[in-house]
């Protein structure tokens, strides 16, 4: 108490000193939780206090039957003495009279009756298991069940069907209710009746009769050949999963369609690369052939035939392909404008558009402004081929991180393993 009123005052006098400053702003909140629990610790403290001095502790009450010990502390003071002396006080719960338990071991059995057929409509017609409970009168009253038919009845409640021998039978129910002291048997008897079976539950247990009723010594079990009065064919289950055979050829089929797509779109991003990365020289080719006096014609077939060469060699590449089929479409009589559009469209790329706008130019404007344009166009994908060089080295270098990882914590797997082993060992 005294220390909680300290502390309030002095972070009261604080808050007043350091309103006006600068630093209050960031100290405002942490004071005023800290004031609030001080003065919070004040009061309860004084309230303790009042309530020692203000009462003369004579009595404390036991607890409720089933409600356990209550352990306690109090302080007792001595006439001549100044200082008081704690006492640790283990007090038993309070016991039943004799009448309170016999008045609960009768609400008790009026409960069983009350609750023990549960959703049958008697005793004399149970059916489904009923309600067993291991106390009753809120758990004042302890319950201990068993009956007379155990295969039938479980002491949980919980009827078996195929133990019964007749469809109706009588079992008695003893019920041992515990209150305190008093200790009272209750006894009564109930009538199970057996559901009535489908045709499907009627063969499997006529199965299972015959097939129980055979000699146990023999080594092989004869599976029977009539159940209730017609032929039985008997059959392992069988372990192919039709259902899940299909699901997984379902996913299968999706995993394949996706991975053609992933593959056919890899293939297009490849070549689309690998035109990109030819475009340059071919253009700079182009525009020495045009500069030398070449026609646009005579360039494009010059090229060609130099490309047929390398392709004998077994070097194939895709722009010149496209050249390729570009040069079968002027033999077949297609007029050049219309070759240079499906080149670009082939190609699908926009430097390759623009080469063929401006060989479409070229037809017009005549070879020495097409070469000077061919030329800057050279100059400028040139910058661009080494941009997209080095893009490339960038992307090979962050492909290579993840095997390098890998490598080193193998590295460090093996001198650290080693190590853990021989000083443990």
């Amino acid at each position: 108490m005294i220390l909680c009123g300290v502390i309030c005052t002095v972070l009261l006098t604080g808050m007043a000193m350091l309103r006006k400053k600068a630093i209050w702003q960031n100290i405002r909140s942490p004071c005023l939780v800290l004031l609030a629990f001080g003065v919070m610790g004040f009061l309860a403290a004084a309230a303790e206090r009042g309530a020692k001095d203000g009462a003369n502790l004579r009595k404390i009450p036991r607890r409720e039957p089933g409600e356990g010990v209550l352990e306690t502390e109090v302080y007792v003071a001595l006439e001549d003495e100044e200082e008081a002396y704690p006492v640790l006080l283990a007090i038993e719960e309070r016991k039943y009279r004799k009448s309170e338990e016999e008045g609960l071991l009768a609400a008790a059995i009026k409960e069983v009756n009350d609750k023990f057929c549960g959703q049958n409509s008697s005793l004399e017609q149970i059916m489904s298991n009923p309600v067993v409970c291991e106390s009753y009168q809120e758990g004042r009253v302890l319950a201990e069940w068993s009956f007379s038919e155990k295969d039938v009845i479980s002491p949980e409640g919980e009827i078996n069907p195929e133990a019964l021998k007749k469809s109706r039978q009588r079992v008695e129910a003893f019920v041992a209710l515990n209150c305190g002291t008093s200790e009272e048997v209750y006894r009564f008897a109930f009538w199970i009746l057996a559901n009535p079976k489908t045709k499907k539950e009627q063969a499997i247990l006529e199965a299972k009769e015959k097939i129980a009723a055979q000699d146990s010594t023999e080594a092989v079990v004869v599976l029977p050949d009539e159940i209730g009065g017609q032929k039985a064919a008997w059959s392992k289950p069988s372990t192919v999963q039709t259902a899940e055979i299909l699901g997984l050829g379902i996913l299968a089929a999706i995993a394949a369609a996706y991975a053609a797509k992933e593959q056919k779109e890899r293939q297009m991003r490849k070549r689309k690369q690998h035109l990109l990365l030819a475009y340059p020289e071919f253009v700079s080719r182009l525009s020495l052939l045009l500069g030398a006096g070449m026609t646009i014609s005579g360039a494009l077939r010059n090229m060609n035939r130099m490309y047929q060469k390398r392709k004998a060699a077994g070097k194939r590449e895709e722009a010149y392909e496209e050249l390729e089929q570009m040069m079968f479409d002027l033999d077949n009589g297609m007029g050049e404008v219309r070759a240079f559009q499906n080149f670009s469209e082939r190609c699908d790329l926009q430097p390759y558009r623009k080469l063929a706008s401006l060989l479409a130019f070229g037809q017009k404007a005549g070879n020495r402004k097409l070469t000077r344009q061919l030329l800057e166009e050279a100059d400028r994908v040139f910058a661009e081929r080494k941009n997209m060089a080095r893009k490339l080295g960038e992307e090979a270098g962050t492909k290579m991180l993840l095997p390098m990882m890998m490598m080193l914590m193998i590295v460090m797997a093996v001198i650290i393993i080693p190590a853990f082993l021989s000083f443990y060992g």
